[in-house]
């Protein structure tokens, strides 16, 4: 019988999803398949009014009284909540963004791409999401009150390309075989829909573009408080002068990987060396990808890595229309967390009117990548969390913990013998040096002592990527304050954490426990994570892991005065 806890979570966790339709989907919750997400100023007062009440009822509960990952849980939920607080009361970054097809996309693209629930529940819920349409983008426009122009300039080009996904849904529905009653509706409902589309992105590109700000969404002081909210391990000063220690030492070690690679040691030459090898089409760079992510499974189960569930499998699709203007390279959507399901979806994206961009995607990039989003990252942690049995982790994916490990996998693959060549090593170290660029461009564009010219100019001056993609990347960086700070911080506090471990494990500690240890605890924050494997460890071995002998800052720097790639 689920103890008293248990129920409650149970209970905070369908409610909060029921604020989130599409999120609910994507774990497997369907509960809520057919409705689309209330984006009206009324509701997100009253969620963040309710997120209140919630607190204080956890502040109300004792630790002492619930067992130690109730404990945890009880934590991590207030943690959610006060976190979800103020984004909703205070940041009110919906009011910046008119991103209500972006919203309703992402509902439809979960529904149309995966193969859980049965089919017919599917169209049943694609139908309704699309009867909702109309009303849900108009009703969302009462909210959007102090446009920023560059999150509705990107508004307008996911607007754009939604009708086109639309109609690909009513296309497929021939396949399908529905029944008359549902191709019926289905007709009715894209009729109703893709003119709503239209005008609703006719709204935003005549009135709220150009009504729009130009400054960046949030404060520095805001900023700096979110960050403080996150629970990253360090101030938003601390992460900037981390990345900009890192950055040079990052740069430092590629140069000396070029002088093994070009006779000059330029790294120019040495970059163009890399992505000169890549696929001719980008129908090739799909099945390169495809051919990459199966190597990395492979690897990582005959090298004890850490431990693949049985019944897994990730699937390498084309990134539908609609969302290439926020997966401008690739993504990943783990399956399910309550669906009976391992499948995960990685997504990449072409771009055909740019040969070019070809090159981003050399053969030997494609490999880091796919340890980055596949495996040992992205995808296996997904499955591996979704195991979990606690109702609050399901809800909760913080970055540092989500992106960290998928970045502290591309080394530590290498060190292991994956990709272990000039080639490989100049790969996982240019990846590397983009997610630390990115680091110091989100923290100096929230804290407005840069602007996003200059920050798409850092971009494609110290990654050496093209313009447009060095834009779309800048972009990236002031629409996700406390986003793309996350990776480099993250894995850190990884290896900070692993230090630990094995100073406190001696000889028992191995690679595998510590990777199933964090894989198994869900996707929290790292200072819950630190708290799941202490009670991994004490169960599993009786042996106490204690405090961490510095803080996340000072580990850093240290590690700095010795960093070798």
């Amino acid at each position: 019988m689920a103890s008293r806890f248990e129920q409650f979570a149970l209970s905070l966790m369908d409610e909060y999803l029921s604020w989130e339709p599409a999120y609910a989907t994507q774990l497997g919750w369907h509960k809520y398949d057919h409705l689309l997400k209330d984006l009206s100023p009324e509701a997100h007062a009253s969620h963040a009014d309710r997120c209140g009440q919630l607190i204080d009822k956890l502040e109300a509960t004792s630790v002492r009284s619930l067992p130690a990952d109730d404990a945890l849980d009880r934590d991590l939920a207030r943690y959610l909540l006060k976190l979800k607080k103020y984004e909703l009361g205070t940041l009110r970054l919906f009011e910046r963004e008119a991103g209500a097809c972006h919203e309703l996309g992402y509902s439809l693209f979960l529904l149309f791409c995966r193969e859980k629930p049965s089919l017919d529940a599917r169209m049943e819920s694609i139908i309704a999401r699309m009867e909702a349409a109309p009303k849900f983008l108009e009703r969302s426009r009462k909210g959007v009150t102090r446009p920023m122009r560059l999150w509705n300039e990107a508004a307008t080009e996911v607007c754009s390309e939604l009708p086109s996904f639309i109609k690909t849904i009513e296309s497929s529905a021939g396949q399908w075989k529905l029944s008359k009653g549902q191709s019926k509706r289905l007709h009715d409902a894209v009729r109703e829909a893709l003119p709503a589309v239209l005008e609703h992105n006719e709204w935003v590109a005549k009135q709220v573009v150009p009504a729009s700000s130009d400054e960046i969404a949030i404060t520095p002081e805001e900023y700096t408080e979110y960050f403080r909210l996150r629970g990253y391990g360090v101030t938003a000063s601390e992460a900037l002068e981390i990345g900009e220690t890192y950055m040079p030492i990052c740069k430092a070690a590629i140069g000396d990987i070029a002088k093994s690679l070009v006779p000059s040691g330029d790294v120019g030459m040495a970059l163009d060396q890399m992505k000169d090898d890549h696929p001719a089409t980008f129908d090739a760079v799909i099945d390169e990808y495809r051919d990459a992510v199966s190597k990395a499974r492979e690897f990582v189960m005959e090298n004890d890595v850490c431990t693949v569930p049985p019944d897994e499998k990730l699937l390498v699709i084309e990134t539908p229309q609609f969302m290439r203007p926020i997966y401008s390279s690739a993504g990943q959507f783990e399956p399910g967390r309550f669906d009976d399901d391992r499948t995960g979806l990685f997504v990449v994206t072409p771009d055909e009117s740019n040969p070019m961009l070809l090159r981003e995607h050399s053969r030997i990039a494609i490999r880091n990548t796919s340890v980055h989003e596949a495996y040992p990252g992205h995808h296996l942690q997904g499955i591996c969390a979704n195991q979990n049995p606690s109702y609050i982790r399901a809800v909760v994916m913080s970055p540092d913990s989500a992106e960290g490990w998928a970045l502290y996998t591309e080394e530590m693959m290498l060190a292991r013998g994956y990709n272990d060549n000039a080639l490989g090593r100049l790969a996982m170290l240019h990846d590397l040096l983009f997610r630390i660029v990115r680091l110091v461009v989100e923290v100096r564009l929230a804290m407005r002592t840069m602007t996003l010219e200059e920050g798409a100019n850092m971009l494609e001056r110290e990654c050496r990527i093209e313009p447009k993609s060095a834009r779309i990347e800048a972009r990236g960086c002031a629409m996700a304050p406390t986003y793309f700070s996350s990776y480099f911080i993250g894995k850190l506090a990884m290896l900070q954490l692993r230090e630990d471990a094995e100073r406190a494990m001696g000889p028992r500690f191995s690679l595998r426990f510590f990777h199933d240890a964090l894989l198994g605890a869900g996707c929290m924050p790292m200072s819950f994570m630190r708290r799941a494997f202490e009670i991994k460890l004490r169960d599993d071995y009786g042996i106490e892991l204690g405090q961490p002998k510095e803080t996340l800052y000072a580990y850093a720097m240290r590690k700095a005065r010795s960093a070798t790639f």
